[in-house]
């Protein structure tokens, strides 16, 4: 079961520091953060997502049966911290540009022949996310049994004083929002996010909770994160 910890993060000043936190942090394993065909296409005048916009046209003269919206994989790209920041600034940002991004969003979406998402922003159902999601947020922190006893002593004592019960050799994974269309067009009125960004985590407790607590100092957020025991 995955927990939620919100963080005192709702501009995009402080989104990209918690991103660019928690994607350098000394606990997290792997980063994979994946963009939807969607946003390139919507994104396609910014020198970031040109090219990644062009390829997959090019990709479509060949592939004359792809379907746009299906759950292949590969409709998702790779993408690095900095492209995902750099789409949150395009669309969050409260100008003429950011609405006509978003009139070419839709205008991809409609290429797929999906339904409209119409939950309200940040407000899908965890257990079914809408499809497709466009932002993609993942982060996979060492197990506990790869945690080197001096760097890693933070949350070995946390662990330790919790006296929870650990799987110790079971992968942990960390992911970001839900981000569909929702989301990048209507979920930062002014630029700003109306609640504290989310981040949920499948770890032990105490793991989870020391490694977000050090992750926003060094994002250097106002206030440390909050989980259900904070409640």
């Amino acid at each position: 079961m995955m927990l939620a910890w919100s963080f005192a993060a709702r501009t995009l000043d402080e989104i990209a520091r918690l991103l660019r936190a928690l994607g350098k942090h000394r606990y997290v394993r792997e980063v994979d953060h994946r963009l939807h065909w969607s946003v390139d296409h919507a994104l396609a005048e910014l020198p970031e997502f040109a090219p990644h916009a062009s390829a997959f046209q090019a990709r479509l003269k060949k592939e004359r049966a792809l379907d746009l919206g299906s759950r292949d994989p590969s409709l998702w790209r790779e993408a690095k911290t900095e492209d995902v920041i750099a789409a949150l600034t395009a669309f969050w940002t409260p100008d003429d540009a950011a609405l006509r991004y978003r009139s070419r969003l839709f205008e991809a979406l409609a290429r797929t022949g999906l339904p409209e998402a119409t939950h309200a922003p940040f407000a899908s159902a965890p257990n079914d996310p809408p499809h497709p999601e466009l932002v993609m947020l993942d982060w996979e922190l060492y197990p506990v049994d790869e945690l080197d006893a001096d760097r890693h002593a933070g949350a070995l004592a946390a662990m330790e004083e919790a006296e929870e019960a650990v799987n110790a050799s079971a992968p942990i994974y960390n992911e970001g929002p839900v981000m569909a269309a929702p989301e990048l067009c209507e979920g930062a009125p002014n630029g700003v996010l109306a609640d504290d960004f989310l981040v949920w985590s499948d770890g032990p407790y105490s793991y989870s909770d020391y490694v977000f607590r050090g992750v926003a100092k060094a994002a250097k957020l106002v206030e440390p994160p909050i989980g259900y025991q904070d409640l």
